[in-house]
């Protein structure tokens, strides 16, 4: 695998995306400190200061340089630890690629759950070929977009699927997979722990047997931790939980099992109507049961001072949880489908959200480049220049969406541009309660982080792999706030 540069500079209207290879994230910067950031990348930042008459500049370059260096975005000389992406083109009023693609490598499962987003398996589709795979990569790799979510179906059916990990480590990108688990052997486990994931998503619904088989079937709990307990000898993984209303009285147990098992971290996420949850819409928590969870889990993690855990929200789909970058990476309210992130199904179709039905396809990669996709395709298009709302305000053209996820509307309210439910529910609490009420995919670290890879020699350490902090305020010495993963998985 070629020795790359730890940090990339992707060019972007508002500035510019730093992509961290260390820490698999992204970082914006502002216009003007993506001058400096480009100018530090040819010159050290003695020679840079040096040909800088005005001393406002000066001043404003080397506090720029402080906060970069706290980042660890130098080399020992005091240049930028990275590579400028000279050879895209910039639109606008959107990214130049998505910042993480969802790609679902197999359309069949070893499981039936009942809440499973992919919808009724196995689909009888023709998959892509490896070299059409490659392919993919390769343009994902051109336009910065490095983070890569595998997903199904269950991705260990694919008895290749440590090549399609390795081509896409090759091309620079940040894999992560999520799998039920059931299908992991030692040789298996041992694979992933030859890789750098950024996740290794195994999926439990509950912290005992009888809550979890109640979806994914009989015996699938104690099969499940049977496999972790070789994987946990090989490999960092993490248990993605999915709150429902079966196991709302068990997310406290669920972030202590995986805190038992080993597990590297804990993440929880709400249930969507979408795939077959949408025929189970019971399944689907309220918003109040939602936060009361969350807030049980934070409860949870201050209590427990002997062994703390550590708390972040990074949920995509709330309209408060990107306060620095709203308004910067895109133009719209909280959901990132075709602004922040897209889906390539098993057959190629592309469409700005895999949680949105096959009439939101836009184009296959088979016929069409992703980059003519992402930047062209009317589907795209059109689900950018949705009307949308001030969630604060609740003013905006028309008055409708405010944020959220566009699958909820279109399932609860029948329309994309209809309010997100949830989203109505945590405004009128907001209001009622004068303070913001949080709606966080919820990610816990229950062991030690350690970096696996090192920082650039005389920097500063980031942070361990696969972690999700900020990069600062908004307008603080020019970063506009962290863009991390969207979801689990990228």
């Amino acid at each position: 695998m070629p020795e790359r540069a730890p940090l990339v500079l992707i060019p972007q209207f508002f500035g510019s995306l730093v992509f961290d290879r260390r820490t698999s994230r992204y970082l914006p910067f502002d216009a003007e400190a993506t001058d400096v950031l480009r100018r530090l990348s040819a010159r050290p930042i003695d020679h840079v200061l040096g040909e800088t008459a005005d001393a406002d500049r000066r001043v404003l370059i080397e506090r720029l340089f402080e906060h970069f260096y706290d980042l660890g975005f130098f080399t020992v000389d005091g240049r930028f630890a990275g590579v400028v992406k000279e050879d895209l083109d910039v639109p606008p009023d959107h990214l130049t690629g998505p910042l993480a693609v969802h790609l679902e490598v197999i359309a069949s499962c070893n499981l039936g759950c009942t809440h499973c987003f992919a919808g009724d398996l196995p689909r009888r589709e023709k998959r892509l070929s490896l070299e059409e795979i490659d392919r993919l990569f390769a343009e994902m790799a051109h336009l910065g977009s490095f983070r890569l979510g595998l997903t199904g179906g269950e991705p260990l059916l694919r008895k290749d699927i440590f090549r399609i990990i390795d081509m896409a480590l090759d091309h620079g990108l940040a894999p992560c997979i999520t799998t039920n688990g059931l299908l992991i052997t030692e040789e298996i486990a041992k694979e992933f722990g030859k890789r750098e994931l950024v996740w290794l998503n195994v999926s439990l619904e509950g912290a005992t047997a009888e809550t979890n088989d109640r979806v994914r079937g009989p015996g699938t709990f104690a099969k499940v931790l049977d496999r972790l307990a070789v994987l946990r000898e090989h490999a960092r993984f993490t248990l993605a939980f999915t709150i429902m209303r079966t196991n709302l009285e068990e997310i406290d147990a669920c972030a202590e099992l995986a805190h038992r098992v080993g597990a590297d971290t804990a993440v929880f996420r709400p249930l969507y109507p979408v795939g077959v949850a949408e025929r189970n819409q019971e399944l689907m928590p309220s918003f109040a049961e939602y936060t009361e969870a969350l807030n049980g889990l934070a409860r949870l993690g201050r209590d427990n001072l002997d062994d703390p855990l550590d708390l972040r929200h990074i949920d995509p789909f709330s309209p408060y949880s990107r306060q620095e970058t709203q308004s910067v990476i895109h133009q719209n309210y909280g959901c990132g489908a075709g602004n922040l992130v897209c889906s390539v199904s098993v057959s190629g179709d592309v469409n700005p959200c895999s949680f949105l039905g096959p009439e939101f396809v836009a184009a296959n990669v088979r016929d069409t480049s992703l980059a003519e996709i992402w930047h062209h395709s009317a589907g795209f298009r059109a689900i950018r220049d949705l009307p949308h709302t001030d969630p604060a305000s609740g003013h905006g053209q028309n008055a409708t969406f405010a944020g959220g996820c566009r699958a909820r509307s279109l399932v609860l309210a029948g329309s994309v541009n209809a309010p997100d439910p949830w989203i109505s529910e945590q405004v009128a609490a907001e209001r009622r309660s004068g303070s913001a009420v949080r709606n966080p995919l919820v990610v816990f670290d229950v062991s030690a982080r350690r970096p696996r890879t090192a920082p650039c020699q005389g920097a500063q350490p980031t942070g361990s792999h696969g972690s999700h902090g900020s990069c600062g305020a908004h307008g603080s010495c020019g970063a506009l706030g962290s863009c991390g993963s969207h979801g689990s998985c990228g």
